[in-house]
């Protein structure tokens, strides 16, 4: 029991993490994509420094590493946006380890905490006198299956907040990816302007 004790606790710490994290991405990023673009210009040293006022977006975190780069050819700067966003994905699916873990490892606890619990209860069986331990051998299966149900519920709980955060993920990688693409071509248009 202690060890489903503990990976729940750890896991609901990482889902409210989480929760937090998508609910203030949300928030930020019905504005964040339209400053950026509406901002940009020729100048790259002010925009820059936009950029770096709201550099825990992943919008203008993506776009820093462009700009570090300073691409001409849009080859280049598509290669860089992909690579940019395979980063991007893994910094979104932080704890999906631990939420696979859990979704993983909860149910055979359980199983473990069943089987050790009903090993207990029947050494309380005594061979000779028919129904005297009784109280003790089932007492010690109800608790020995209370385990598995923790651990099936635990599990349950967490694929649900897994399914959510992965369908965030992927909304989100769709939206990057689509202002990638608008930001791209207004780039090589005021570049192809200020040459």
């Amino acid at each position: 029991m202690w060890p489903l004790l503990f990976i729940s606790i750890i896991t609901l710490g990482c889902i409210f993490e989480r929760i937090l994290f998508w609910f203030n991405l949300r928030n930020e990023n019905y504005k964040i994509p339209k400053l950026i673009l509406k901002n940009y210009s020729v100048n790259n040293d002010e925009f820059i420094k936009f950029l770096n006022k709201k550099n825990n977006n992943p919008y203008s975190q993506i776009l820093i590493d462009v700009f570090n780069s300073n691409f001409m050819k849009e080859k280049d700067f598509e290669k860089a946006l992909e690579v940019n966003l395979i980063n991007q994905n893994n910094k979104l699916n932080k704890y999906g380890n631990i939420f696979n873990l859990t979704v993983g490892i909860s149910p055979l606890l359980g199983l473990l905490g069943t089987v050790l619990g009903l090993m207990n209860s029947f050494s309380f069986i005594d061979l000779g006198n028919v129904g005297t331990n009784s109280k003790e051998v089932t007492g010690g299966i109800s608790e020995a299956l209370v385990s598995t149900a923790y651990g099936l519920m635990i599990a349950i709980f967490t694929i649900v907040f897994l399914s959510y955060f992965n369908s965030c993920r992927k909304n989100e990688i769709i939206s990057l990816r689509d202002f990638g693409t608008r930001f791209q071509i207004k780039y090589f248009n005021n570049l192809s302007k200020s040459m």
